[in-house]
C-alpha cells in the first residue's frame, strides 16, 4: 500500500486549503480497513505533517499502526526530518532504506529532501547509496520510491519543485535493467507513465488534490486517495489508485496559492 502527503496537524480542527487533513486521513485508513486485500507492506512517501509538530507525527503512527504490518517511510519537503525520525523510532517504525520482498524483489527508499526548499535533489551520497545497493542485488527486480517527481507532471507551477537532478538520476536508472518501477508523491495527483525502461507513477494525497495539466496553481475536487501495488515474481508491476467512495472533503477553490 502506497500512501503519501497526509499533511497532518497537531490540532484536530486545523485545515489545509479548506480540508481537515486529520479527518481525511482517518477516513482513508477506515476505508482501506474495509477492503478484503491483505497487505505485506505500507510505503509512505513524505509530507506527513503540515505544522512540523511532534504531535502530528504521533498522530500518523497511531493511525497507521492499526494495520499491524511494517511501514517504511521517507521525508518530504514539509517534514522536519529529525523530529519525524525520533517519533517514528519511538513508535517502532525505524528508518529502513533497503527492503527485501520475498525472493525476487528489492525496494529502495530515497531521500530527496532539501531542507528549507520545496524542490528535491538526490545528493551525491544518496546516488552513491543507490548505486551500491543496486550492485549488491543484481538478480532482484527493483522498485524505487522518493518524494519528489523525477518526471515532469505537465503542471508548470509544480514542475518548478521537481527533482532538480532528474537527468542525472535518469541516466543512473537507465544503466540498470532490473529497475522495474519508480513511485513518488509530492504532486497530489495520479500520474502514470513510462520513463527509461520503468513504469512510473505518483499517488494521490490522502487530503487535497492538485488539478493536472495546469500552468498556475489549481485545486481539484478529486477524493483523497491511495495506491495498491502488486509485485510479481517475473518483474511485472501492477497498481491501482483507490479513492474515498463518498468524498466529504471539498477544498476551498478560492485559494490561489500553496
Amino acid at each position: 500500500m502506497h500512501i503519501t502527503d497526509t499533511h497532518l496537524f497537531a490540532k484536530d480542527n486545523d485545515v489545509l486549503l479548506g480540508i481537515n487533513t486529520n479527518a481525511s486521513f482517518c477516513s482513508v485508513i477506515n476505508e482501506i480497513k474495509q477492503q478484503p486485500c491483505d497487505f505485506d507492506l505500507i510505503v509512505a512517501t513524505g509530507d506527513f505533517v503540515q505544522d512540523g509538530s511532534e504531535a502530528a507525527y504521533y498522530r500518523f503512527t497511531h493511525e497507521i499502526k492499526q494495520f499491524a504490518i511494517p511501514c517504511v517511510w521517507l521525508p518530504g519537503n514539509h517534514d522536519v526530518y529529525d523530529t519525524m525520525k525520533s517519533v517514528f523510532e519511538k513508535q517502532n517504525m525505524p528508518e529502513r532504506k533497503v527492503i527485501l520482498c520475498g525472493e525476487k524483489w528489492l525496494i529502495v527508499m530515497l531521500n530527496s529532501q532539501v531542507p528549507g526548499k520545496a524542490y528535491g535533489l538526490l545528493g551525491d551520497n544518496e546516488l552513491a547509496f543507490l548505486t551500491e545497493t543496486l550492485n549488491q542485488y543484481p538478480s532482484r527486480h527493483v522498485m524505487l520510491f522518493l518524494h519528489h517527481h523525477p518526471v515532469l507532471s505537465n503542471c508548470c507551477w509544480l514542475d518548478q519543485h521537481c527533482l532538480k537532478n532528474r537527468v542525472e538520476f535518469g541516466n543512473l536508472v537507465a544503466q540498470y535493467q532490473n529497475i522495474k518501477s519508480i513511485a513518488w508523491g509530492h504532486i497530489h495527483q495520479n500520474f502514470e507513465s513510462t520513463w527509461q525502461q520503468c513504469k512510473v507513477f505518483s499517488t494521490p494525497s490522502t487530503c487535497v488534490q492538485f488539478k493536472p495539466s495546469c500552468h498556475e496553481f489549481s485545486l481539484a475536487n478529486d477524493s483523497p486517495g491511495w495506491r495498491i501495488i502488486e509485485l510479481y515474481p517475473n518483474g511485472i508491476v501492477d497498481s491501482t489508485v483507490h479513492c474515498l467512495n463518498e468524498n466529504a472533503f471539498i477544498p476551498d477553490m478560492t485559494v490561489n496559492g500553496y
